[in-house]
Parts: C-alpha cells; sequence; structure tokens
C-alpha cells in the first residue's frame, strides 16, 4: 500500500475548496488504498487557523483527519529535523515534515515544492496532471 505525508498547504486547499484534484487522494485514502499521515506540526498549524474558530469547519476538520495516522516525531526525526533546517535553510515545520517524510518512507503531497527541492531524499507524491 503506498504511503502518503500531507502537507498543511493540501489540507488548507482542500479544505477551502480550491483543489479538486486532491478529493481523490483523501478518498483512496478514507478508503483504504493509501495510507495517509499527517504530522503532529500540521495538526498544530491548521488548528492555529481561524478557519477552526467556525464550529461547521472544525467539524469536517475533524472528521477529515480522521482517517490519518498521525505522526509524533520522536528524537531520531528531531535530530534530522534539525540537521535539515540547519543545512538547507527550511522553517522549523517544513523541516520536520521532511523528517518524518525520509524516515518514514513515505511519499509527501505539497503544493510547496519549491520548499523542499533540495532536500537530498525527499519523495514527492504527484497528483494527476502535475
Amino acid at each position: 500500500m503506498e504511503k502518503v505525508l500531507i502537507d498543511t498547504d493540501v489540507f488548507i486547499d482542500f479544505l477551502r475548496g480550491y483543489n479538486r484534484r486532491i478529493k481523490d487522494i483523501f478518498t483512496q485514502v478514507e478508503e483504504k488504498h493509501i495510507h495517509g499521515y499527517i504530522s503532529l506540526i500540521t495538526i498544530i498549524e491548521l488548528y492555529a487557523g481561524k478557519d477552526t474558530k467556525n464550529v461547521r469547519k472544525l467539524r469536517s476538520l475533524n472528521q477529515l483527519l480522521s482517517f490519518f495516522e498521525v505522526v509524533i516525531p520522536n528524537m531520531l526525526m528531531a535530530k534530522l529535523a534539525g540537521k535539515l533546517k540547519r543545512d538547507y535553510a527550511l522553517s522549523l515545520a517544513d523541516s520536520i515534515i521532511a523528517s518524518t517524510n525520509i524516515l518514514l518512507g513515505t511519499r509527501l503531497l505539497t503544493f510547496n515544492v519549491r520548499h523542499y527541492r533540495l532536500v537530498p531524499d525527499l519523495m514527492l507524491f504527484k497528483l494527476n496532471n502535475e
């Protein structure tokens, strides 16, 4: 089964209805054709958004997240994230997501490809028509 780590920007676009191609991926996660992962840092970023003040949007977010396995960074991920942040000038969140992707052996679904382009061993998930 394919393993995919979803970046924060993808969740945000999906919840705002900006990208219909994402729906197919999320449906495959829901139906367990793809093993979907979400980093703890992504959950923090999503709940920090103002949209979570809206009860209906918060309910939609909670339902969507229930289909994903939450990855809590461990010491190995933290050390690699620090090295990636230092060596590639990534943001803290991006360095955590990149280290999670590398160590879990997942593919990363993100629209912020330029943030990660220099990181070796990082595998991207390509949507159809990309």
